[in-house]
């Protein structure tokens, strides 16, 4: 809603938030017109000298599509068709989210999406976001920790502590 951080940001009343690439598209349904901010921007999370990891590698989801190797045919079948360049380009125009199709990418206009697509396809990795990495029950920990945190809730041995009482149910 207006009090998340996407809301803020939607709303001009934060100048920036860690986001991810399906945000614009939540942030054009939190604006008082429902479209796309002009002035949203978009940069990669910046490099930390002597940080480990690979320069360039991302976090990142829009392309995280899988079939558990019990599935159906049509399984793959589904996921082949929703690669394709028309449904990603619907996905698109329907969600203001980056397409992973390269077809589909000539459509995009926005000037921050196409920043996010520069990033994504020049990414040497890119990784899961942690939370899905994570799994359901310590993701969520960790994603409500992080919140509670940010709010002045919570402390970071809080947050510690919440992920490893999660993974002992795990």
């Amino acid at each position: 809603g207006a009090g998340s951080s996407a809301g803020l940001i939607a709303n001009h009343q934060a100048a920036m938030e860690l986001m991810g690439a399906w945000d614009p598209g939540v942030i054009a349904g939190l604006t008082p017109d429902q479209k796309p901010l002009a002035d949203l921007s978009w940069f990669p999370f910046p490099e930390i000298s002597g940080g480990k990891g690979e320069p360039g590698s991302i976090m990142g989801g829009i392309d995280g599509y899988s079939c558990s190797a019990q599935a159906p045919k049509q399984c793959v079948d589904f996921l082949n068709y929703i690669g394709t360049a028309d449904v990603q380009k619907a996905y698109y125009a329907a969600f203001n989210a980056p397409p992973v199709n390269t077809t589909a990418q000539e459509a995009v206009t926005e000037p921050y999406l196409q920043e996010i697509l520069t990033a994504y396809n020049d990414a040497p990795y890119v990784s899961q976001w942690l939370d899905t990495v994570y799994g359901l029950n310590v993701g969520n920990a960790m994603n409500v920790g992080v919140v509670d945190l940010m709010a002045g809730d919570g402390s970071p041995e809080k947050l510690i502590q919440s992920v490893g009482d999660a993974a002992k149910k795990a």
